[in-house]
């Protein structure tokens, strides 16, 4: 009885810790949907995971694990957040207005003739203005890694790159003369002196550490099931719940460069960023601890929570010489809450969805907030000595603002005896618009994962 009260105790606290979270805003990067499996199913792993990843997608489900695996894994993700890609359009369309009159502003002669080149000049103008909505750029991740599981034990290393491009819009500098005038009449906030340009950010991280879950009925579950006549519905006790946690350590290299659109000493004109410099580079480390639940009241049905960074790591940030400039990038603690439904006794088919619980804000695209809703689902065709398993699904951005911009994900995973291979990739319908006529999908996705899987 004793040891049943300290299991609830343990529950209880680790999950008044993850539901602490919910609501939150964490300053993190979105969360990403590593393994190839997980990626096809849209990003939905939390309480689905069953295999080396749940080191990743909840340690908790490790407790298990009556098996043992190795999973080698690459995935990548890039999204054209805002309008950063019209802006920037309009500026390439705007380029020789803009070179001749900068050019004019520094000879400090010409005068602007008519209505025709005033509205040229307000064009440049209102292009430079329009940089300053928040949430625009370009973003990326790439991870890869090799997961190690043996029964309710994990040790795993994986890299996570992430960058950001995001424009900085100088407001203040934006005066142009008017029809009639010089353009050297212009001395008070000149759009010459505009600092308007781009910021590169980037964050890469290292993580090494090690996983454990254990899996317990829940104390008096049957007594409970009996006297709430739970056996209409086919319950006979309240299940298992398992508890994991990840302990791991961070090496984290942060990058930040400013190029300038227009910058008449050319040092710090945008397209001579420095990546290779190694004042523009810092390295830092950190330790994180993952902390998650697994609720699996029948066979059918599982209910998992997941708080990654709950200590909310940082690392030093490299020279930022573009205003707003961060010291330190930090990954905030994440919560997230997810779903998994086996229709039929074999588990052939699950149905699955998570949800973040924190609405995560970019420390590296200003602006940009993220809360994803994923669903997705796997079947595995009944195939004898050759497993195949179709996969399907899609996730959607519901942070405020975000745009809800809806992405399809697919994919398949073929294991011949004990080795595997996982493919994953999608797209967003939703286009953008890169000039010419062409169009690109606002997010792309592809995962690839080769794994060594058996069962004692």
């Amino acid at each position: 009885m004793k040891r049943g009260s300290s299991s609830i105790r343990q529950v209880a606290i680790l999950a008044a810790v993850l539901m602490s979270l919910s609501g939150a805003v964490a300053n993190a990067a979105e969360w990403a949907a590593v393994g190839s499996r997980y990626q096809a199913m849209g990003g939905s792993g939390v309480a689905s995971v069953n295999d080396a990843f749940a080191s990743y997608w909840n340690p908790a489900a490790l407790g298990n694990a009556q098996s043992y695996d190795a999973d080698l894994n690459f995935d990548f993700v890039a999204a054209l957040e805002g309008n950063v890609v019209e802006t920037v359009d309009d500026l390439n369309d705007i380029d020789d207005d803009l070179g001749d009159f900068l050019d004019a502003l520094e000879r400090g002669t010409g005068t602007v003739a008519d209505a025709g080149e005033l509205a040229d000049l307000e064009r440049v103008r209102d292009t430079v203005l329009k940089l300053a909505d928040e949430g625009n750029g370009v973003a990326g991740a790439a991870s890869t890694g090799l997961s190690l599981r043996w029964e309710s034990y994990a040790v795993f290393s994986r890299a996570d790159a992430q960058f950001a491009v995001s424009p900085v819009s100088d407001t203040v500098n934006v005066n142009i003369p008017g029809i009639g005038q010089d353009y050297g009449d212009v001395t008070v906030n000149s759009l010459e002196d505009n600092e308007s340009g781009a910021r590169v950010r980037g964050l890469g991280v290292v993580e090494s550490g090690v996983g454990y879950g254990h899996r317990f009925e829940v104390p008096f579950g049957d007594v409970v099931a009996e006297a709430l006549r739970l056996d209409v519905i086919g319950l006979d006790d309240l299940g298992t719940i398992s508890a994991g946690a990840n302990l791991k350590y961070l090496h984290g290299i942060t990058f930040n460069n400013y190029g300038k659109f227009h910058d008449e000493n050319d040092d710090e004109k945008l397209g001579k960023l420095k990546f290779g410099d190694s004042d523009y580079r810092k390295e830092s480390g950190n330790f994180g601890l993952d902390l998650g639940l697994l609720y699996e009241p029948a066979d059918w049905l599982a209910i998992g929570f997941m708080a990654r960074n709950v200590n909310s790591p940082k690392f030093k940030a490299a020279r930022d010489a573009a205003p707003n400039s961060k010291k330190n990038f930090q990954l905030d603690a994440q919560a997230r809450g997810g779903i998994a439904i086996y229709p039929f006794k074999n588990r052939s088919l699950v149905i699955a969805s998570d949800l973040d619980l924190t609405e995560n804000e970019s420390d590296l695209l200003d602006g940009f907030k993220s809360r994803l809703w994923s669903f997705g689902a796997e079947y595995t065709l009944p195939i004898p000595v050759v497993k195949l398993a179709l996969r399907g699904g899609g996730y959607t951005n519901t942070a405020s603002g975000a745009g809800g911009a809806f992405t399809f994900t697919g994919g398949l995973g073929l294991r011949v005896w004990l080795l595997s291979l996982d493919l994953a990739g999608g797209a967003s319908p939703k286009g953008i618009d890169v000039g010419g006529g062409d169009e690109l999908p606002s997010r792309l996705n592809f995962s690839a994962a080769l794994a060594l899987k058996g069962n004692f």
